[in-house]
């Protein structure tokens, strides 16, 4: 590109960069091309620490090093051999190690690079002016422009590569590290309150609402083992949303990216401003939602606010009771594993399983054999595994729940209100004894088979 200078000596010893990639770049084409390549990128990261480039997606790491890494490996495309320099990669590595961790995502990488390339360019057109003949300067600005191209798009596909490599371990063991704290939280360890939201990205002193999100289709179930395990499981690559930083993907699973987006969307329609989303395995995810200024009262508008949630058909959603501070985080889960375990052994509708409306039988299914008695003893020949019996507890249950009135039982349940009124009698013809007299029990028993089906079909 020009002749040697004795001052191209001291801007190529004075480089930053690799060395190996420098005696590269020499190696192919020259010194005087390479110092004039070094000289660029001290002056296009020049410009940038001075604001004429300081675009908000520009990569700004350690720019001079970038810079001259950036223009080393341009100018040897072009000589026509588009190879990268084998030690850019270690270069890239260098940048990547250092963006990822600060939330720098690929695209902002590969913008930096469309950046670099056009003001490379422009540099290039420049000296093509000053140094070739008039008749010459078309053709070799064509030149340099085409193999420029190809060289940029070689490195392009490198840094994305990079990208996607470091982006992987890191979050990888970022997740790894959260979900060892959340376990170890929930288990009761002492972890130092400040330590651990440090680690969360999370604030443990507000008022939480947990969640358990998985997928029918394809799940570990890991439920027993949660809290009481001491060995630190896998996790998934994805990560903490909204204030505690961005969401991170590298490619989910089965359902993955569902669980992370239904998740967020749930919690925050339950007015929670800060999530922590930690994955369990490929197709199931814990999360929180934090709120300073306390949460809505339990079972406001809940039943209008599920049926508004429109998840995928595969993915179930357990919710805890809201909690405050390090007892509320733990508690709410405890509540929503329940909730989940409901959900899978029981019958009761998905994809909502709300620890609030299902306390009752699931605090009566913690002992199976006396809760089967009590219902046995309660409901008599109702209690039986009948299409009929099902019909007539169905109907009893509603009026139960709607406080006896039977319009509104009518309506619910799309039938007449003679039809509520006979199943009524007929159910109390059965028990040999009005719903008046017990109807606590009664409501209870019949709430319990609702969730968890009769007592001589419920699983071992």
């Amino acid at each position: 590109m020009r002749r040697l200078r004795p001052e191209d000596e001291t801007v190529i010893s004075s480089t930053i960069s690799d060395p190996m990639l420098v005696a590269e770049a020499v190696a192919r084409v020259g010194r005087a091309a390479a110092g004039w390549a070094v000289e660029a990128g001290r002056a296009m990261a020049s410009r940038r620490n001075d604001g004429d480039l300081s675009d908000a997606r520009y990569i700004h790491f350690r720019p001079q090093r970038f810079y001259e890494a950036l223009a080393l490996a341009a100018v040897v495309s072009l000589t026509g051999d588009h190879t990268l320099p084998a030690a850019l990669r270690g270069e890239i590595s260098v940048l990547v190690k250092e963006a990822v961790p600060r939330g720098v995502s690929v695209d902002v990488g590969l913008q930096g690079v469309q950046l670099f390339h056009a003001d490379f360019l422009g540099r290039l057109f420049d000296w093509c002016r000053a140094h070739l003949p008039t008749e010459s300067q078309a053709e070799g600005m064509r030149q340099m422009s085409a193999d420029l191209f190809e060289g940029m798009a070689a490195l392009s596909a490198l840094m994305a590569q990079e990208f996607t490599v470091v982006r992987d371990r890191w979050l990888a063991g970022a997740a790894a590290a959260r979900q060892e704290m959340v376990r170890d939280i929930l288990a009761g360890r002492d972890v130092g309150r400040d330590r651990a939201m440090s680690r969360l990205s999370y604030d443990l002193t507000v008022h939480h609402l947990a969640l358990i999100a998985w997928s029918e289709s394809d799940v570990t179930d890991d439920t027993e083992s949660i809290v009481h395990s001491d060995s630190t499981a896998n996790t998934g690559p994805y990560d903490s949303t909204d204030s505690t930083g961005p969401s991170h993907g590298t490619g989910p699973s089965h359902g993955a990216g569902d669980l992370a987006d239904a998740a967020t969307r749930l919690l925050k329609s339950a007015g929670c401003s800060s999530i922590l989303l930690v994955p369990t395995g490929t197709a199931k995810l814990w999360a929180w939602g934090g709120r300073v200024g306390g949460l809505p009262e339990p079972g406001a508008d809940k039943d209008s606010s599920s049926r508004n949630w429109r998840l995928p058909p595969h993915l179930r959603v357990a919710l805890g009771r809201p909690g405050s501070a390090l007892a509320g985080f733990r508690r709410s889960h405890e509540q929503a594993l329940a909730a989940e375990r409901a959900g899978r052994v029981g019958q009761f509708p998905g994809p909502v399983y709300d620890y609030e409306r299902l306390e009752l039988p699931i605090l009566l299914n913690a002992r199976p054999d006396a809760a089967g008695e009590f219902i046995t003893r309660v409901l008599g020949p109702l209690a039986a595994d009948d299409p009929a019996m099902a019909e007539l507890r169905t109907t009893l249950r509603v009026y139960l729940d709607e406080d006896r009135a039977v319009s509104a039982v009518a309506e619910r349940l799309h039938i007449a209100k003679n039809t509520v009124l006979y199943r009524v009698k007929k159910a109390e013809q059965l028990r040999c004894r009005t719903v008046k007299e017990d109807r606590l029990a009664v409501h209870a028993a019949l709430t319990f088979i609702e969730v968890f089906g009769p007592p001589a079909q419920r699983p071992e």
